[in-house]
């Protein structure tokens, strides 16, 4: 019998973050799977616990530098696109800035670490600040899709495909209508939320991580700052972003997913995302409403055409004389 195939992932599990309760949710819900013949998800979780209780506290003021935008080109080329204007400059005011990679929060609790290396090396040790900022903020794409029936199936070895949910509706003749769904890659550009005096990692957990493999202490990102971390968009259902954990002296920071000890090794099984639109068209009939003529008019009625004929009854309800 010929064995199957299983292709896997190498996973990088910050789970001493993590309350217990939820990293035994994960196992029973997701299929991670663990490494080294370890018997149980607890034992990596309580060995992460003790790694990091000796992790230096993060820092409360982190220095960042806002980027010239009129020394650096790209930046009007980024300013330029159609991904910009629509998911990022009508958010918010996002400033483009470089910032620390020690120190930076980190958003999720796992990362794919075949990912990083495969950034990483798309990257040299020796880039310019243009070459950084195209490189996190990278335009994204996907392959042609195919159309099966009434279906239009897009795939990508990524978890970047993003259809619009309302389509848009546009007259192209006379009497004649096209009805436009769009879809394409989600953007995927780095960006960092400033809460108080910390910086939170919104989005880009792979590139940062693959920057601080080739060396780079601060990265070019879009910045924008927040009142309270609710407003940062991020998923907070995540124990995380417990109060106590990110308002404490060491919150889980993204350089973390590459130390050893501090991040669990898992393995996930290697998956293709589908994203599947499909069309619909239906004809149905209902009553037709009348339409009445405006002349067809009724003749007011008086209220109280006889005042004399009603008087007042029980708690002032008008009663009728007969």
């Amino acid at each position: 019998m010929t064995p199957s195939v299983k292709p896997m992932r190498n996973i990088r599990a910050i789970l001493g973050f993590l309350v217990k309760a939820e990293v035994d949710a994960i196992f029973r819900q997701q299929p991670f799977e663990l490494v080294n013949g370890e018997p149980d998800p607890f034992t990596a979780w309580r060995a992460s616990c003790k790694a990091i209780r000796n992790l230096s506290p993060t820092p409360l003021e982190l220095e960042v530098g806002l980027i010239d935008e009129s020394k650096l080109g790209v930046i009007g080329e980024v300013r330029s696109r159609s991904t910009f204007a629509r998911y990022y400059e009508a958010v918010d005011d996002y400033q483009f800035a470089v910032v620390p990679v020690e120190g930076l929060l980190s958003p999720q609790w796992f990362a794919d670490l075949d990912y990083v290396h495969e950034l990483s090396s798309q990257i040299s040790e020796s880039a310019s600040m243009e070459e950084l900022v195209r490189f996190t903020m990278m335009e994204g794409s996907v392959t042609e899709p195919i159309i099966n029936g009434a279906h239009v199936i897009f795939n990508s070895d990524r978890p970047d495909l993003h259809a619009d949910q309302i389509p848009s509706v546009r007259e192209i003749g006379h009497g004649e209508f096209e009805i436009v769904v769009r879809a394409g890659s989600r953007p995927n550009y780095v960006q960092v939320a400033m809460v108080g005096g910390r910086l939170i990692l919104t989005n880009g957990v792979h590139r940062v991580c693959a920057l601080h493999l080739r060396g780079y202490a601060n990265i070019p990102c879009l910045l924008r700052k927040v009142s309270r971390i609710e407003e940062a968009g991020l998923n907070l259902q995540t124990s995380l972003f417990r109060p106590e954990l990110i308002g404490g002296p060491r919150p889980a920071q993204v350089v973390d997913f590459l130390q050893g000890g501090v991040a669990a090794t898992l393995k996930l099984r290697s998956m293709q995302h589908v994203l599947r639109i499909a069309i619909g068209v239906d004809m149905i009939k209902i009553p037709a409403i009348p339409n009445l003529a405006l002349s067809q008019k009724k003749e007011p009625v008086e209220q109280f055409p006889n005042t004399d004929m009603f008087r007042s009854g029980p708690e002032g309800y008008p009663t009728a004389s007969i």
